[in-house]
């Protein structure tokens, strides 16, 4: 029953081996984390940067702490249990311009994940991100999308450069039972509460896809 993984695409490569176990993805970056830096503080990759502490969305009663997360010698992604969300080391983080992207599982392990209920994440809900000097960065939510595996908008969420975003990422959609996999990404978009525009208020994604999980 439980056995949804997160999965990446940086580059627009993902691959999945025959030998490895259901909950194990492979991801290829093909040097896309390797950002070129522009223009100091336009660029977030150009700065320094740490692990935002925890996440906290009251919608979905969830309150979870934040590691880090980039990619095994053998290019594995390094993906943090059921206890954890983890943070792309090589995007953006909070305050910086660009994405700042967040995974966590569905479910892992037969245990249900930080992420299980994302997929019902309504926008104009609000998501706490603790940072490890103490202060508080406020978003919310205006889009929630639903992508195939391997379509993941690449200049959307890998990106350290434009306006700041919160994206967090798990799986979702339809489930194949043979490859106890998810066959799609659910993707949430956020941004700092001074940033939501009226327009982003009063219509903030129209139609929403359905999520599936």
């Amino acid at each position: 029953m439980f056995a949804g993984v997160v999965a990446f695409v940086v580059a627009g490569v993902l691959v999945a081996k025959d030998s490895l176990g259901p909950d194990q993805v492979v991801l290829v970056v093909d040097g896309a984390t390797g950002a070129t830096p522009n223009t100091i503080p336009l660029d977030a990759a150009s700065v320094e940067r740490e692990s935002p502490k925890a996440i906290r969305i009251g919608d979905l009663r969830l309150d979870n702490l934040v590691r880090s997360v980039g990619l095994e010698d053998n290019g594995e992604l390094e993906v943090p249990d059921e206890t954890e969300v983890g943070w792309w080391e090589h995007g953006s983080a909070p305050g910086l311009p660009g994405s700042t992207v967040l995974a966590g599982h569905v479910s892992w392990n037969r245990t249900i994940g930080p992420f299980n209920q994302l997929g019902n994440l309504e926008p104009g809900a609000e998501i706490d991100v603790e940072n490890h000097d103490g202060s508080t960065r406020v978003y919310q939510v205006i889009e929630r999308a639903v992508y195939d595996k391997d379509e993941l908008p690449r200049d959307r969420i890998w990106r350290t450069t434009g306006d700041e975003t919160l994206v967090l990422i798990t799986c979702g959609g339809d489930y194949n039972p043979n490859l106890r996999r998810y066959r799609q990404n659910i993707v949430i978009y956020a941004v700092p509460i001074d940033h939501v525009t009226e327009a982003d208020e009063a219509d903030p994604n129209g139609t929403l896809p359905s999520s599936g999980a």
